[in-house]
């Protein structure tokens, strides 16, 4: 039996805030590529499911990838997947939650 102790729900925003109104992202190849960069370090199940969030006011989608682990390597590849594609993401911040807790990263800044 295998256990995968750790949940992880990683935050993919589906817009962007640009001149004071929501704009959508052509998130497609970048998805491909997070998920080929999982797969690539054996993270290859995992579950996408398409979410209505909240922030300042703003409703927007967003798809929430549940990925479940034994390390805490995804969120590094994560991370790092958001930072460099942060040019098209546009994001202020970024999150993920681990287990019980939610992290948020500062971009602005």
């Amino acid at each position: 039996m295998i256990e995968l102790n750790t949940k992880y729900v990683f935050h993919i925003p589906l817009c962007k805030w640009e001149n004071d109104e929501l704009v959508p992202i052509d998130i497609d190849g970048l998805l491909d590529d997070l998920i080929a960069e999982f797969s690539r370090k054996g993270f290859e199940g995992f579950y996408l499911t398409r979410s209505k969030a909240y922030y300042k006011s703003r409703r927007f989608d967003e798809i929430l990838m549940v990925m479940f682990a034994d390390c805490d390597e995804p969120e590094g590849i994560f991370a790092e997947w958001f930072r460099a594609n942060n040019n098209v993401l546009g994001q202020e911040a970024f999150a993920w939650e681990m287990g019980n807790s939610l992290f948020i990263e500062d971009l602005s800044g």
